[in-house]
């Protein structure tokens, strides 16, 4: 079988390391990578579930401003990296756009007893 190769032309990932992934599954358990292809470069983000003050802080600063909503989420939840992810407007929206599908993919359900 014929390996496929990177199409992209560089690869930004800030230098992480399995090492670095293998650690953070142990502290947080739940980790995503984030990839996002701009103009043929490829930057990768590895960020975590967000913690409960995290969530608190989005929620209160998105009422006045969603941007920096968006932002204190991204940076609640940021393991490392590609920092252009953050800095860069076009890639922190689709950056954004990931990481709500990812924390929003839990199920729920309710059942009368």
């Amino acid at each position: 079988m014929e390996e496929k190769k990177n199409p992209c032309a560089h690869t930004y990932d800030g230098g992480v390391t399995e090492k670095n992934i293998e650690e953070w599954k142990r502290k947080h358990r739940k980790v995503f990578r984030i990839d996002v292809v701009d103009d043929g470069d490829l930057h990768v983000g590895y960020f975590h579930r967000p913690s409960m003050e995290t969530l608190a802080a989005v929620s209160k600063l998105g009422k006045e401003n969603e941007i920096r909503g968006a932002e204190t989420l991204f940076k609640g939840c940021w393991l490392g990296g590609s920092d252009e992810l953050l800095n860069d407007s076009v890639l922190f929206t689709a950056t954004m756009e990931q990481l709500n599908k990812a924390l929003g993919g839990c199920l729920s359900s309710l059942k009368n007893l």
